[in-house]
């Protein structure tokens, strides 16, 4: 399954907008309030037509909040009003096979339209019941994680983890869309993992590729296990042992959301074991892919997950040019304008001044007004030394007001008073 264009009309702020995504990584960028989340909870819910036909998870629906609204101000107190239809039509791959589908709400007492995707939801009924005749078909995943998934993990960690017992294949899309990543049902299968293979005293091919997974993008951390004198996931290294709850934000969040993608793609397929992870396709959604990830992380997390898991589509937003430096052609999407291009060999100053549309990244904004204040200070300076009377004092005055925000700057604000006190302005102390 592979999402290669959406057409959204009347959804959020979108009036009528299509997108197209390359078929291995694509990164939404732009400023706050563009739209970069409502592109990818509008996937969430064009991907999640396949629920229409498979059980596992409910479809999600377009929901009356998210329909675009404008403003009239036909009297004194405007009135905000819903436009419909709103409207969701994706373009995609599925089975090797081209298909179009949509989702559509087109009233404030409707409910989201199934006709558009009858076809997607056929063949995910076919899926259905390959699965309940054990045929080793290959289903495709489908993640969101949002940027809540931290802190909904720490609400996950208080509740333990619990040996499964057997379930369907399909129990790998149980809160598949929930932007909050299943840490619970992640440990909860490592842990009953873990246990099997003790039980058998051999290693087992699925667990081994998912520990891989996790330890190919946990970057200086060797190995992690589930260990039940703690009662925790447990990363080591040759320095130290960690339990989960002790690493930071963004270890846990690498850890949690890789781990996870790895556990539902060897839930899903678990006829394929150890490949599992790497020929699994589908569609993962990730908000703030840089969410609290060191800048060495940063440049490194893309080629991470596009190596470990290389049948999957990503989208993912950001705000990080070391993201944006590691994407290859035509895999960024620039909400800010859609002309402005990166390539991977450009610098990070040139993709925040170019791409995100920073000014002198290479300085402070602290710096930059300093030096407009000099500027301004050095104007008034040159005009105040042939000035009298009331235009001299109402210079003076806007030299003090250009000086007074930097006064914590000792240097800077005695270097001025020098070259001020240089130019001998009448009235002024020697």
């Amino acid at each position: 399954m592979r999402i290669e264009r959406i057409e959204l009309q009347n959804f959020r702020g979108f009036t009528s907008r299509t997108f197209e995504f390359a078929p291995s990584f694509n990164v939404l960028i732009g400023d706050n309030g563009t739209g970069k989340t409502a592109i990818l909870d509008a996937l969430s819910i064009g991907a999640g037509a396949i629920f229409l036909g498979l059980d596992g998870a409910s479809p999600p629906g377009i929901h009356r909040d998210e329909v675009r609204r404008v403003t009239h101000g036909l009297g004194e107190v405007p009135s905000l009003e819903a436009i419909y239809p709103a409207k969701i039509t994706c373009h995609g791959i599925i089975e090797d096979t081209p298909l179009e589908w949509s989702r559509t709400l087109e009233g404030p007492n409707k409910h989201t339209t199934h006709g558009g995707a009858s076809e997607l939801a056929r063949i995910a009924t076919t899926w259905n019941e390959q699965v309940r005749a054990g045929e080793e078909i290959i289903l495709p995943l489908i993640s969101y994680y949002g940027t809540g998934r931290l802190w909904l993990q720490r609400r996950a960690q208080r509740s333990g983890a619990r040996v499964l017992r057997p379930g369907s294949r399909l129990r790998g899309y149980q809160g598949c869309l929930d932007p909050a990543s299943d840490l619970k049902g992640f440990v909860s299968w490592f842990k009953t993992m873990e246990l099997i293979q003790l039980q058998k005293g051999q290693k087992l091919g699925t667990l081994d590729a998912v520990k891989h997974a996790i330890r190919k993008c946990l970057r200086g951390w060797d190995e992690v296990l589930y260990d039940l004198r703690l009662g925790s996931l447990v990363v080591r290294n040759k320095d130290k042992q960690l339990p989960f709850e002790m690493l930071s934000d963004g270890v846990r969040n690498i850890l949690a959301m890789v781990g996870n993608i790895a556990y539902r793609a060897a839930t899903l397929n678990p006829h394929l074991r150890e490949q599992a992870p790497s020929r699994t396709p589908g569609l993962v959604l990730i908000d703030e892919i840089d969410l609290h990830l060191h800048p060495l992380w940063q440049r490194e997390v893309v080629d991470d997950l596009r190596s470990v898991f290389p049948a999957l589509q990503f989208v993912a937003t950001t705000h990080s040019p070391f993201i944006i430096q590691s994407l290859r052609e035509n895999e960024l999407i620039n909400l800010d304008d859609p002309a402005r291009e990166t390539l991977p060999s450009r610098s990070i100053e040139d993709i925040t001044e170019e791409v995100m549309g920073v000014e002198v990244p290479q300085r402070s904004h602290r710096h930059q007004e300093m030096m407009a204040a000099a500027r301004a200070y050095y104007e008034a300076l040159e005009a105040a030394k042939g000035a009298r009377g009331a235009r001299l004092e109402a210079l003076k005055r806007r030299m003090d007001e250009l000086s007074a925000p930097f006064s914590d700057d000792v240097a800077y604000h005695a270097f001025l008073e020098m070259q001020r006190r240089a130019a001998k302005l009448p009235g002024d102390e020697e």
